[in-house]
Order: C-alpha cells, then structure tokens, then sequence
C-alpha cells in the first residue's frame, strides 16, 4: 500500500471526473434532465468505487501481515 502509485490509480476515476465537473461548471446544470445531475451521480459512483478497492486493498494487507 505504500506505493504512491497504487493510490493514484484508486482515485484517478474519481479525479478525472471532478476535473471534468470543474472545467464545466458554468455550462452544467444540475436537474434531472440536464448532465450536470449525471456528472454528480456518476462522481459520487467514481468515490464509492475508489472507496471499495481501497478498503479491499487494506484488508489484503491486513491479512498478509497476520
């Protein structure tokens, strides 16, 4: 787990997609039917994954030092 680049690869989904959130801030609107629900939904879907492969990762790490 100590390898920076692990990480990086955990989070990069979740990055990109506040980055493209960010950059199209002005032109997104948050109903429903416009993207900006979807780019919200699909970030909160992009942090879950990331969040379930971290705490899978720390739980082979556990298991591996026992």
């Amino acid at each position: 787990m100590s390898n920076p680049k692990v990480i990086l690869s955990i989070f990069l989904p979740f990055f990109f997609t506040v980055c493209l959130y960010v950059v199209f801030f002005s032109r997104i609107a948050t109903k429903p039917t416009d993207a900006g629900f979807w780019f919200i939904f699909i970030m909160g879907m992009s942090l879950g994954v990331a969040l379930t492969r971290l705490s899978i990762i720390l739980k082979m790490g556990r298991n591996d030092k026992k």
